[in-house]
């Protein structure tokens, strides 16, 4: 179900009462030691208040977040480049509707609009780009049990609708088990299935995606006590990416192992959380 209410802990995963993640990453055989990647700050309500993102240790971007009544009223991020930018969204709320205005230095580039309905679930969107003279928008619908069963997103530029793409959700025990897709990004109208595999406790375990129902391809998950700890991927039947995971006593990550395999060559990446704690 798509809701609006959510903290950025709990959009994130995030367990227990955080107060900052510091991301180091090292890409073995390349860099002789960990460095700084990313840094996030968190309020005592669970809120993202700062973050902070870094280009091999130097400050690429920041971006702070502001709240009036628990809800984001001004996020500015700032790009520290030679030809850096301010980009300032600000957020209007009214009856079961958000309006983000999205400035680029003083210059309004977009406007994101977002309703909802009386369960604050997700029902309409439109996203108008003024830098490209084009929008989107969304509708989304409901079963009876408030779960997600169908987006439909119509694209158009000057020239009229050049995009628009149907995704319908099933369910099976209340788990998804198929998504499947009417076009690809590529816009080729190909469209795509995903199907979903879980084991006795409810994880999805295998994810496969179809097209014209043949493998394309595939994804695999191994948990422990709960807690996702190998993810797999694959092109057809090739792997080619791995990311295992290790945590915390209150199960947040505090280490990622990706492994990516190219043609000729396998590169392996480490990030490291140092997670802080209110209490």
């Amino acid at each position: 179900m798509n809701r609006t209410g959510l903290t950025d802990l709990e959009k994130l995963n995030l367990k227990g009462n955080v107060k900052k993640v510091k991301t180091l990453r090292q890409v073995i055989d390349k860099d002789e030691f960990p460095i700084l990647f990313k840094e996030k700050e968190f309020n005592g309500k669970g809120f993202l208040l700062k973050e902070v993102i870094y280009d091999r240790g130097e400050v690429y971007s920041t971006t702070t977040y502001d709240y009036v009544n628990n809800k984001l009223n001004t996020e500015i991020e700032t790009t520290q480049t030679p030809n850096g930018y301010v980009e300032t969204k600000k957020y209007n709320y009214k009856d079961n509707e958000i309006e983000v205005k999205v400035f680029e230095d003083d210059e309004l580039i977009g406007i994101f609009t977002k309703k909802t309905d009386k369960n604050d679930r997700i029902v309409y969107s439109k996203d108008n780009n003024y830098l490209f003279n084009s929008y989107c928008e969304k509708t989304y619908t409901y079963n009876q049990n408030n779960n997600l069963i169908s987006i439909t997103e119509d694209c158009y530029n000057e020239d009229g609708k050049n995009y628009s793409n149907n995704i319908s959700y099933d369910y099976k025990d209340a788990l998804l088990v198929k998504m499947k897709h009417s076009n690809t990004i590529k816009n080729d109208n190909v469209g795509f299935t995903e199907h979903y595999s879980y084991d006795n406790l409810n994880q999805c375990t295998e994810i496969t995606v179809t097209v014209n129902n043949k493998l394309d391809s595939k994804e695999t998950k191994a948990y422990k006590n709960g807690l996702l700890t190998e993810h797999h991927f694959f092109e057809k039947e090739k792997e080619v990416k791995t990311i295992k995971y290790e945590y915390d006593q209150r199960g947040n990550k505090t280490k990622e192992l990706l492994t990516e395999i190219f043609s000729g060559a396998t590169i392996t990446t480490v990030f490291t959380f140092e997670i802080t704690y209110y209490n």
